[in-house]
């Protein structure tokens, strides 16, 4: 096997990056604005960007990576033109694919990743690809998924736009219809149709559920032997304990800003099989997995999620290598996710528009902006993120009126902005939480972008949200503890029947 063309340089100016769901839409804007950001940031010729993106077909794998190329080449021909370069060939592209909801496909996904050479495409142009095997992963990005939408309610989009005013009614929808009882078979992949009672007993998941949340969860649990950060690895404990990397890799959930209210998620209805909401469901407990990860009461349940069954003992050293969890969404985008003929997509993608002229900061609108806030976690210096206690944060791709792409907190219902209770919200210049000036030693979020009066926690707040509560703070808590305990017997139960099957195709 060649030598990697990212060898030229430490493990500390190599970053690498997966990115589920990249054929179109976000997924595809996360991959430009990987290149882009990362180019613009990282000018060395001796840092290295790989990225590889996951679609459900080989054919769709092929395209996205020809995408990716032509994009980088058009970048590199404008950078070019102003008498400047990109150094394309520190940008390496492959792809594979992976069925979230089938979960033969997901282990298959995660192994070859783990033991197997990539077909890496190095810079622009039509050279051809070259072995490689992937030393570690740096950030995993879960963009992959489903709506399940049927279409509009009129009746609801009506009343919707008169109470709450088009900003609210285009960022809270209560207007897309859906069709409950939608389920998979997790070992081929199929739908399954008419098994909603007991369907656990027979062998069958919320495909909503399956393809948003389990099928990453399986899928990030299988890499974990990838997403130790970016230490040495050695039988050396002096050099283990040596990080040369920015620290440990990140999981980054891409969630919804339509993830709100207690209402979205029940525990007697895990899976969203019987709710005509299952997409709404499967991304609030995305937030409720991402910023309950490690809080006392629940890092004893979801402690086992995060140690890898490969056997390496260096996983139990004293270096501290579990992934940090974070989550992100892209505010509304106009995707071909929610089903509309062009008539009325053009009308959505126009009140899209309106809705950020009338100053709704949850409005990026399009795919390539709606991707900045996950390559924006993915790409932060880890102390950047420290400082921010990212972890706890659900970051969302902002905008201001003219376009200009922002990171902005996002609320949480039980959860609030940032965990803390009580805290403030009013529309001053004052960071609500250090009583400092914003950009002034007050919040750091601040100094990192303009017109900070959009990072304002009250600026986009949907309608009727009350201040977090003690009260309402710890039953988040028990929620995350609870659901956490949910996806780790599913993920064990799914793991056993997985193994079954496939010992069972062997014989």
């Amino acid at each position: 096997m060649p030598a990697a063309p990212w060898d030229d340089g430490a493990a500390a100016k190599q970053l690498f990056v997966l990115v589920t769901g990249a054929n179109s839409g976000i997924g595809l804007g996360i991959g430009q604005r990987l290149i882009d950001e990362f180019a613009e940031n990282r000018t060395s010729p001796s840092d290295h960007l790989i990225v590889i993106t996951t679609t459900r077909s080989a054919a769709k794998s092929r395209q996205t990576t020809d995408l990716l190329r032509q994009y980088l080449e058009a970048q590199e021909a404008n950078a070019v033109a102003a008498k400047s370069t990109l150094h394309p060939n520190r940008i390496h592209l492959a792809s594979i694919e992976l069925d979230l909801c089938n979960l033969p496909s997901v282990y298959a996904a995660a192994e070859r990743l783990r033991s197997s050479p990539l077909s890496i495409y190095t810079g622009a142009g039509k050279s051809a690809s070259s072995p490689h095997q992937l030393p570690r992963l740096d950030s995993v990005i879960f963009n992959a998924g489903i709506g399940g939408w049927t279409g509009i309610a009129w009746w609801n989009l009506l009343t919707n736009v008169l109470f709450d005013g088009i900003p609210q009614a285009t960022t809270f929808p209560t207007c897309k219809a859906a069709m409950g009882g939608l389920l998979v078979d997790p070992l081929t992949g199929k739908e399954v149709k008419g098994a909603e009672d007991g369907a656990e007993k027979n062998g069958v998941l919320g495909q909503v559920f399956c393809a948003n949340v389990f099928g990453h969860y399986v899928f990030a649990h299988a890499l974990l032997p990838l997403l130790r950060g970016t230490s040495e690895r050695s039988t050396d404990k002096a050099s283990r304990s040596s990080a040369i990397g920015p620290g440990p890799a990140r999981i980054i959930w891409e969630s919804s800003v339509e993830a709100e209210g207690w209402k979205n998620l029940s525990l007697d209805d895990f899976q969203a099989i019987r709710t005509d909401a299952a997409y709404e469901s499967s991304k609030r407990l995305t937030d409720v997995l991402a910023l309950t990860a490690g809080l006392k009461g629940v890092a004893p349940v979801s402690a086992p999620f995060y140690k890898a069954d490969d056997g390496d003992d260096s996983n139990d050293s004293d270096e501290d290598t579990t992934p940090a969890t974070y989550v992100t969404h892209p505010g509304v985008v106009c995707s071909t996710l929610f089903p509309l003929n062009w008539f009325y997509f053009a009308l959505y993608n126009l009140a899209m528009y309106i809705s950020r002229w009338l100053g709704s900061p949850w409005h990026p609108v399009t795919a390539y902006k709606g991707a900045a806030a996950a390559v924006w976690v993915a790409l932060q210096p880890q102390p950047a993120l420290d400082a921010l206690d990212a972890q706890h944060v659900k970051w969302g791709t902002s905008t201001t009126r003219d376009g200009t792409t922002l990171i902005k907190r996002s609320e949480v219902e039980g959860w609030g902005f940032r965990g803390l209770v009580g805290e403030e919200l009013k529309a001053t210049s004052v960071d609500s939480t250090t009583g400092q000036p914003w950009g002034e030693k007050g919040d750091p979020l601040a100094a990192m972008f303009p017109y900070p009066s959009y990072l304002l926690n009250s600026r986009g707040r949907k309608k009727g949200a009350s201040t977090l509560t003690a009260e309402r703070r710890q039953e988040f808590e028990v929620l995350g503890r609870d659901c956490w305990r949910e996806m780790e017997r599913l993920r064990l139960e799914w793991e056993e029947r997985v193994s079954k099957a496939h010992e069972a195709s062997q014989s």
